[in-house]
């Protein structure tokens, strides 16, 4: 018997039938990622521009999730005015960022619908876009 105990264990590892049985003792059980729940994470927003030429590679990077957009400026680009603008081209958000002082910088969307939007990010030296979805 002892010699099967191995192929018995991952027969029902296979088939998940330890998992669920760990799971159900438990006295909060936790979610388990699996492909058809996967984790939820935040999109890259894929920039074209300029505005890191010069800067090397991923010198600025933005990121969007259901209820916000980070920035990450990995280095001082002076002052940046950052938009985001809705599909139809309304402006959704504008603020100017002083990355000297500020690197990362988090936009909430929480007030805006569903749909398709563009971010962009310019300064004097130039200038970065990217489109995202909410």
């Amino acid at each position: 018997m002892k010699k099967l105990l191995p192929f018995i264990l991952a027969g029902f590892l296979s088939t998940g039938a330890i998992e669920s049985l760990a799971i159900s003792n438990q006295k909060n059980p936790i979610q388990i990622e699996t492909h058809d729940n996967p984790p939820t994470s935040n999109v890259v927003i894929e920039l074209r521009g300029d505005l890191d030429y010069g800067a090397g590679h991923n010198s600025v990077e933005a990121f969007a999730s259901k209820n916000s957009v980070q920035v990450y400026f990995h280095q001082n680009f002076g002052n940046v005015n950052i938009t985001i603008m809705s599909e139809s081209g309304s402006v959704v958000y504008n603020n100017t960022v002083n990355t000297a002082v500020q690197r990362t910088f988090s936009i909430p969307l929480s007030n805006t619908s569903s749909g398709n939007y563009t971010l962009i990010l310019d300064n004097a030296n130039g200038y970065a876009e990217g489109e995202f979805a909410r």
